[in-house]
């Protein structure tokens, strides 16, 4: 199908800003200096100092690219030639037949290189090698670089894998492993869980790092430094030809070497099952080491550089500390950053004047890199799980940092929710969904919230009283991280809408709420469901309460949801906003298990709803296996499938009834149930391909109410649906990402006919949409519609008279 630039959509980032780790930061050597950074699962970013703004350079890269959001684990620039500049990522590099018959990949470390400043990649052939890299592991924003670039030779490269060891690329030459006295990497502590498995969390090789005084121009440089979490600093003095333990310490994190050659390096060992978390800064010269420590050793260091023209000058960070010494590290500075706005929470912290209105007090904790300039040694730059900033001048008594966060959106968005109040009446642009900050309130889309979703009157998790024992309900601003993995709103009566989700760091806590103002604030619903099972080894009962999952809500009655969480309880619905919820009942059950086994909860729920299989994989995945009928005139029709078998309720989620079966894709992780919001009955459903698979699926459709469902002839693959706003209120356009007439590239297509002809909105060479999760039309106004990403935060696509 060829493109028509009239019906491209012009696609940009929903202004959020930040909110993903920005794990490692690299800078050019050279004129003009540039300077990029690496993220857990949103790829990587070039600064352009002329707007101040960043520029995403991994957007081409579709979700099986790397089975999800992209993230990176190391990032290097060529010295010698600036505009080359390589990441580490995971991607899908070998392709296999599975004994379920479908074609599938596999999914192993490649050393991408650009030629181009980012504007093209292409693989350097490491992905052959079947080399573990795990960019959002532990340790993810503490190591490096792991990749480096001899500054005396292009094309000569080495990679400090985790768990596979040292490697090397020269020239042409297929990567090879370098061992040569090196440890083995099966030797390392905690290589092993202790049941047997891979450790993924292993630090493993940490970086490397080049003496560039010890070569010459166009000859291998001769001293180059390996760091070995568990094992301490390798040195070879021959070009990589012998390598020598030279301690310094056990546990290497990153290094930073000078103009005369000293070599600084941050120590660290995360705490744990009974450990002390600890770390050092040292440096080596003369072949001897020297403690420099800034801030004594039961710290974590995760950065140290030094300043390009002066060996003297180094920095290094630890959580929410920066030091700076100018002796070598004989003494130091230290500045305590202050980098939230006003937090309601904390009123007595210092405010960043630059911090985005929801930024809290703590965004200026759990920092990663850390890189003085080498064009303006004033100007500092700095990273954490927040985002990216700097201080231009860094010799003052207190420098200022202030954020840079224009267009560095990694926020992992879960769903995007547009309920359709006129803007005129006050209604938000969207709704959203998330990981970490549970989501927002965007009331324009081109202006960064002032607020996140903070829910009142959730209560604590009893077992986290030492970390809140002033609390029996969570304060707001929500002060911890926690994610909302299911949102829904009342079609006929938008300014009602309701999460679900998740405490990210307590215990997998129940988070939840329901608005009655267009989501400007959020309460807690009364109760959740709750109910009591029996343990697996039958030893005794336990409460059980919903985690996560999927609710929706009726589009006349607010009152009445249904919640189907991830873990814990089955099925339940409401029709009092949450005072009160009862378990669901499938009507079309199977006949009592035989022998019935009162101790089994499986069998004790035989007459339920059953649970959803997608929906129970974790909180973390996303699935859209429920949803409510936008037209049922009685607001009672709600939409359910279990991974095999559709289900419909008639009265509010009471009771339900089986619809298709066997005809539908099964064994996927995220289908999604999209009713036709203009007419009842009228359900599409969508089948993402499961992150390892080649192939994609069909698009279906039902007009009974998911009765039978039909496959749409005129698509070839879809990934996701969304209705938005059409030529009139009987006739929506629809917009889907798939492939349609023999397209080989995932493509944003919009139908102004029910599907019957599709025209594409997005270019798939540029733009593919990498970890996509969800997307949502606009039934305001037509030729909007938003893209939900995980680590690439929230697009919206515009049409525009070009």
């Amino acid at each position: 199908m060829p493109y028509q630039s009239r019906q491209l959509f012009d696609w940009q980032s929903v202004n959020t800003q930040g909110m993903g780790y920005v794990t490692g930061l690299a800078i050019a050597p050279s004129s003009p200096y540039d300077v990029y950074v690496r993220t857990d699962v949103g790829g990587a970013y070039r600064f352009n100092d002329q707007n101040d703004q960043w520029l995403p350079l991994m957007d081409m890269f579709n979700s099986n690219f790397s089975g999800g959001g992209i993230g990176v684990e190391s990032i290097a620039i060529d010295p010698q030639q600036p505009q080359r500049v390589y990441v580490v990522v995971n991607r899908n590099n070998l392709s296999f037949q599975d004994t379920d018959g479908k074609k599938k990949y596999k999914y192993t470390g490649e050393v991408m290189v650009s030629e181009n400043k980012g504007a093209s990649w292409q693989p350097t052939g490491l992905g052959e090698k079947n080399v573990y890299v795990g960019p959002n592991q532990a340790y993810r924003s503490d190591t490096g670089e792991r990749l480096a670039v001899d500054p005396n030779q292009s094309n000569l490269l080495y990679f400090a894998s985790r768990r596979n060891g040292l490697w090397k690329k020269d020239g042409q030459q297929a990567w090879t492993q370098v061992s040569n006295g090196l440890p083995a990497p099966s030797s390392l502590p905690q290589y092993k869980k202790p049941d047997g498995s891979d450790n993924p969390d292993i630090p493993g090789f940490t970086f490397v790092g080049f003496d560039k005084n010890s070569g010459k121009p166009n000859n291998p440089t001769q001293k180059i430094y390996v760091g070995v979490h568990g094992s301490g600093v390798w040195c070879s003095t021959d070009g990589g030809k012998s390598w020598t333990n030279i301690a310094g310490g056990i546990d290497p994190l990153r290094s930073a070497i000078a103009s005369d050659g000293t070599l600084y390096v941050s120590f660290g060992t995360w705490g744990g099952n009974g450990t002390q978390t600890s770390g050092a800064v040292r440096k080596y010269k003369n072949g001897a080491w020297t403690d420099i420590n800034p801030d004594g050793t039961n710290r974590f260091y995760s950065a140290v550089t030094v300043q390009a023209d002066q060996p003297n000058t180094v920095m290094a960070i630890s959580d929410r500390n920066v030091y700076r010494s100018t002796n070598g590290g004989t003494t130091w500075n230290q500045q305590t950053m202050q980098m939230g706005a006003y937090d309601a929470n904390n009123p007595q912290d210092h405010v960043n004047f630059s911090a985005p209105p929801y930024y809290q007090s703590y965004s200026a904790t759990g920092a990663a890199a850390i890189a003085i300039d080498p064009s303006n040694p004033k100007q500092v730059w700095w990273t954490n799980g927040w985002g990216v900033a700097r201080t231009d001048n860094v010799t003052a008594a207190t420098p200022t940092y202030k954020w840079l966060m224009k267009n560095l959106e990694e926020l992992d968005a879960n769903m995007v929710r547009v309920p359709p109040k006129p803007k005129a009446k006050g209604g938000a642009d969207l709704l959203s969904a998330v990981q970490d900050m549970i989501g927002f309130r965007h009331l324009d889309r081109k202006h960064i919230p002032c607020n996140k979703i903070n829910p009142t009157n959730i209560p604590i998790n009893p077992a986290y009283k030492w970390a809140n024992p002033d609390w029996q309900v969570y304060p707001t601003p929500f002060p911890h991280v926690a994610g909302a993995t299911g949102m829904d709103y009342s079609y006929k009566k938008p300014d009602y809408a309701a999460f679900v989700g998740f405490h990210q760091w307590q215990g997998y806590w129940p988070v939840y709420g329901m608005t009655k103002d267009n989501g400007q604030t959020w309460q807690a619903f009364d109760s959740i469901p709750k109910e009591t099972f029996w343990k697996s080894d039958k030893s005794g009962q336990e409460q059980a309460m919903p985690i996560g999952g999927q609710i929706a809500m009726s589009p006349t009655n607010p009152q009445n949801m249904v919640w189907a969480p991830t873990w814990g309880t089955w099925p339940h619905y409401t029709i009092d906003g949450g005072k009160t919820w009862k378990l669901t009942n499938n009507l079309d059950h199977p006949s009592p298990p035989s022998p019935y086994d009162p101790k089994n909860n499986e069998h004790t729920h035989y007459t339920a709803l059953p649970k959803s299989w997608p929906n129970t994989i974790s909180p973390w995945v996303n699935t859209y296996i429920l949803a409510a009928d936008r037209q049922d005139p009685q607001g009672q029709t709600f939409y359910y499938y279990d991974g095999w078998t559709f289900y419909y309720s008639k009265d509010g989620g009471a009771n339900w009834q089986k619809g298709a079966s066997g005809n539908l894709p099964t064994w996927l992780i995220r289908p999604a149930i999209v009713p036709n919001p203009t007419k009842m009955g009228d359900v599409w459903m969508s089948f993402a391909r499961n992150p390892e698979d080649i192939n994609g699926n069909k698009l279906y459709r039902s007009l009974d109410g998911g009765k039978t469902f039909s496959i749409i002839s005129s698509v070839d693959s879809c990934e996701l649906i969304a209705f938005g706003k059409g030529s009139s209120n009987t006739n929506p356009y629809i917009y889907i990402f798939g492939r349609v007439g023999g397209a080989n590239q995932d493509t944003m297509y919009k139908s102004q006919d029910m599907g019957k002809t599709w025209v594409p909105i997005s270019n798939p060479n540029i733009l593919q949409f990498p970890g996509l999760t969800y997307i949502e039309g606009d039934m305001r106004s037509p030729n909007i519609i938003y893209a939900a990403l995980a680590g690439r935060g929230i697009m919206v696509g515009e049409l525009t008279s070009k």
